[in-house]
């Protein structure tokens, strides 16, 4: 056996081992969801009202992140070498900051197209908590502290592990498995393509600290949206009849048409699309500053590895289907 046929073996072994403990982390993740969701709705039932939905935020972030370290421990990865928990080019930083203008108008169209058959629950979610909680608080628990635990799990842990084979592998499988993660249609189409980016970016800077702090910006975003909102309705009442009779929990709750999701979607087209064409141009421009190679050729890996190495594992696709069955009981329930 010479050199090149042992460095095959060595490679493929190591993809193998390492695909199948992430699969397995995502699967248990996914499984031990299922007792934690009824402890926290007993710990509910005795806080106040109001507390609630703060309380499951805090018992489910704080779940992953506990999960997460512990799989760090235990497979003994190294944040920097591992992860590629580091920094990167300042000029990268700008250029990403475009990357989430740009790639926000497709997400969008994604969630108003979900809304032809699922209803959008996240922002009355978001807009509950804004009532109960101050900014600074809502700010920290919906947008940093999930916008660092979800990349450290997915574009760490997952995208790692699945990169082995092919980086498109690691790209695609973590988008799905980030993207089938939040358990209801509304979030689950423009999740995965903005885990597609985030895994882009995070092979254009060679590091998750980009898309820590994307994620972190996207999450923060829509959340002090929701917490201005009113304000806004408010200061427009003031001299216009047509906003100040507005109930803000009657409007995000009130169910869109057909016809109007159909208009947005005509209306958001253009700029979800071009949005697209210039994220992609973006993410070019920064892998080249950092010099890293994003081409396709690149990318598909070498086939040497992806001819024997499957792209998938058993318990990742079984943690996809817990993944899909939650998602249709939320559709039908």
């Amino acid at each position: 056996m010479d050199i090149q046929e042992t460095e095959i073996i060595n490679e493929t072994s190591m993809a193998r081992k390492e695909m199948k403990k992430a699969g397995l982390f995502f699967f248990l993740l996914l499984l031990l969801e299922i007792p934690l969701s009824f402890l926290v709705a007993i710990l509910q039932s005795i806080v106040p009202e109001d507390s609630r939905m703060l309380l499951s935020i805090l018992f489910t972030q704080g779940y992953l992140l506990i999960c997460g370290i512990l799989f760090l421990i235990l497979t003994r990865k190294k944040l920097k070498a591992d992860m590629w928990v580091k920094k990167y080019k300042l000029s990268s930083f700008f250029l990403s900051l475009l990357v989430l203008l740009t790639a926000a108008p497709m997400a969008n169209w994604l969630n108003v197209f979900s809304q032809l058959f699922a209803k959008n629950s996240v922002g009355m979610a978001i807009f509950e908590i804004s009532n109960k909680v101050p900014m600074w608080l809502g700010i920290l628990i919906i947008g940093f502290l999930p916008g660092f635990i979800e990349e450290l799990l997915y574009r760490g842990i997952i995208f790692q592990a699945f990169r082995r084979r092919s980086v498109l592998t690691g790209i695609l499988v973590s988008a799905l498995s980030f993207g089938l993660m939040h358990m209801n249609f509304n979030q689950i189409l423009y999740a995965i393509y903005l885990g597609i980016v985030f895994a882009f970016m995070v092979e254009a800077t060679g590091s998750i600290a980009s898309t820590m702090i994307l994620h972190m910006l996207f999450n923060g975003a829509n959340t002090c949206y929701m917490y201005i909102l009113p304000k806004l309705y408010e200061f427009l009442g003031k001299y216009s009849s047509m906003y100040a009779d507005v109930n803000l929990e009657d409007m995000l709750n009130q169910e869109v048409t057909t016809n109007q999701v159909l208009l947005s979607l005509a209306g958001l087209t253009p700029l979800a699309f071009g949005g697209v064409v210039l994220t992609v141009l973006l993410i070019r421009q920064i892998a080249k500053l950092n010099n890293r190679d994003i081409s396709l050729k690149y990318m598909r890996g070498e086939e040497r590895i992806t001819k024997i190495v499957k792209p998938v594992t058993v318990c990742l696709v079984l943690g996809w289907i817990i993944c899909l069955g939650s998602a249709i009981l939320a559709l039908f329930g």
